[in-house]
């Protein structure tokens, strides 16, 4: 097992639904794109498995390709990145496996390349721990970062604090994520302050009372630090309700894929049969990481298209 960082250009994805892109579409590519084999460019020598990692699955799934790869004396390199560095690392042919915590764009639908979701895991409003604010309305929450309401006491009268709204715009145009919330970067309040990192946007919340951002629990947990964050309800539902959030009655989540190659020069036998296990043992998963697996969505009426999580529930 070969465990690294990588870092690669963010690949772009076009427009889609608020929630997922459209599963039937096939990127159009250039002329021998298609053809082109595998290369394991910017990787170790000598390994049977490619796969890039966002950072979030990376520590999420690293305990079961370390556990697969020992049991089959494979050698696999596991690159720790983002959903940008898989998108191109599959773009450029580069990897088996690519993971993302985002639900793939159009752009990102590659000829050849399948889709599997493992699960979802909310993301939750979060503010400073004294904060007397705990629950905002879904329609309060998207007025806030529209510029609509900008101070707390329009939510809690005695909290008369003008309101820091605080946004991690990353992969502007996959669905998904960030635009659960307001669909694109134009529909946020011009005052609202644009981040790069989680680890910032769980910083600055931390320790400014009137700030409002918003990350998964987990991350939250991690950046949290000695003063840590609060986790606000929206309308009555904590974030930590996995049956609210399978339920759709909790409203922001982010979407967990990994991909394997179908087209036959492209096929591993490897990826294909690491998916499975990966399936087969996500309850091994550790429950930190708030992942709600797919087969508990697909039982409350979640739509896919084979693994690929492609729809919430009908008439939700």
């Amino acid at each position: 097992m070969v465990l690294f960082s990588l870092a690669s250009s963010a690949v772009v994805a076009k427009a889609g639904s608020r929630e997922f892109s459209d599963h039937l579409h096939v990127e159009k590519m250039p002329v021998g794109w298609e053809q082109q084999p595998i290369q394991y460019k910017k990787m170790p020598k000598d390994i049977d498995l490619a796969i890039t990692l966002d950072q979030h699955l990376y520590p999420a799934l690293t305990p079961l390709i370390e556990r697969y790869a020992k049991s089959h004396a494979l050698r696999i390199a596991v690159a720790d990145g983002t959903c940008g560095i898989s998108a191109g690392s599959l773009l450029d042919k580069r990897v088996d496996i690519g993971g993302f915590c985002c639900p793939a764009g159009e752009i990102d639908r590659l000829p050849g390349l399948t889709y599997h979701t493992l699960g979802i895991a909310a993301v939750a409003l979060i503010v400073h721990t004294d904060n007397p604010v705990a629950d905002v309305t879904l329609k309060q929450a998207r007025d806030i970062y529209s510029g609509s309401i900008g101070s707390w006491s329009n939510i809690k009268p005695s909290f008369n604090q003008p309101i820091k709204t605080i946004a991690r715009l990353h992969c502007k145009n996959r669905p998904g994520h960030w635009r659960l919330i307001l669909d694109n970067e134009d529909m946020f309040s011009p005052v609202t302050r644009e981040i790069s990192t989680i680890a910032d946007m769980v910083e600055i919340t931390s320790r400014q009372i009137n700030a409002l951002g918003y990350e998964s629990l987990w991350m939250a947990s991690l950046y949290g630090g000695k003063r840590g964050v609060k986790a606000l309800m929206i309308d009555g539902v904590k974030p930590s309700d996995d049956a609210a959030l399978i339920g759709h009655r909790y409203p922001f989540y982010r979407s967990y894929n990994i991909t394997t190659w179908s087209a036959k020069h492209l096929r591993s036998a490897h990826a294909e049969k690491l998916v499975d296990y990966i399936y087969q043992n996500f309850d091994q998963v550790d429950a930190k990481y708030g992942i709600v697996a797919a087969d508990r969505l697909r039982d409350a009426g979640w739509q896919f298209s084979g693994d690929e999580l492609i729809g919430s529930p009908v008439g939700r």
